[in-house]
């Protein structure tokens, strides 16, 4: 189970360790039963079962190394080819990376791999993956970045395609057939911005939220008050969530706290 620890000035914006990262605001930590409230960015929750950090896009999974709240980065590894998983000697990737419209851009010194798998041939610019081929069915990988523009790949039937983005530690395109799988094992880094409907609650000194039950961005202020919108006005005691319209901070107001 997660180590808590707390931030007094936000006393419903709970942190915890799990391994050796610690979950806080913008992230949360997200429990087996889903909480009524949550402090964080939407779908940043962390799932931390067996002390293993793993966040969710969508249905794939990624477990998370390291987070750096100063600089606003993360480090994201697919969950299936991670190195908290028994070791697989030839790791096949099985999805590309699709995080919809939440707040992150690609970052630091990444690389774009394109994977085919089960194909008749492989062109000149792609690397054969000899422990995922056979005499008749071949796999292959290679970086975008060199792979012609609107090539036809139809010509060689494949089976499965699969973009992903990872770490460049390639030393040439020649290296890709056999360092490709230590490349998947170390992720790649993407760097989180604001979301919009959190920036009026931030810029007043809050740290936003969500009320799962109504679907309502909630806004937990310094001292343990929480608003419907920025710590400046329309705060509510919760539980209940009876509006209480002031320009002051409610005194001793009740807050619920994240599960633990």
């Amino acid at each position: 189970m997660a180590d808590q620890s707390n931030d007094t000035r936000y006393p419903s914006c709970l942190s915890y360790n799990c391994a050796n990262l610690t979950i806080s605001y913008p992230f949360w930590r997200l429990d087996s039963e889903t909480p009524t409230q949550f402090c964080g960015y939407e779908h940043f929750g962390i799932n931390c079962s067996n002390n293993v950090p793993v966040v969710y896009f969508g249905s794939d999974s990624y477990y998370i190394p390291n987070i750096n709240y100063e600089s606003k980065i993360i480090v994201l590894v697919d969950y299936d080819v991670s190195p908290v998983v028994p070791t697989v000697a030839c790791p096949r990737v099985r999805h590309s990376i699709d995080w919809g419209d939440m707040p992150f851009n690609f970052w630091g010194q990444n690389v774009n791999l394109s994977f085919h798998f089960n194909c008749t041939g492989v062109p000149d610019f792609a690397r054969e993956i000899p422990c995922l081929s056979n005499p008749t069915n071949k796999s292959c990988v290679n970086s975008l970045n060199f792979e012609p523009e609107n090539f036809n790949w139809t010509v060689y039937s494949c089976d499965d395609a699969v973009v992903t983005t990872v770490f460049d530690v390639f030393s040439s395109t020649m290296a890709l057939e056999t360092e490709f799988s230590r490349a998947l094992r170390q992720g790649f880094e993407v760097k989180w911005g604001r979301t919009e409907d959190c920036e009026k609650c931030e810029e007043s000194g809050g740290r936003c939220g969500h009320n799962n039950s109504t679907t309502e961005l909630m806004c937990f202020c310094s001292g343990g008050a929480i608003t419907m919108g920025h710590c400046k006005g329309t705060f509510v005691e919760t539980p209940g969530f009876m509006l209480n319209y002031t320009s002051t901070p409610i005194k001793n107001a009740k807050t619920h706290r994240n599960s633990q």
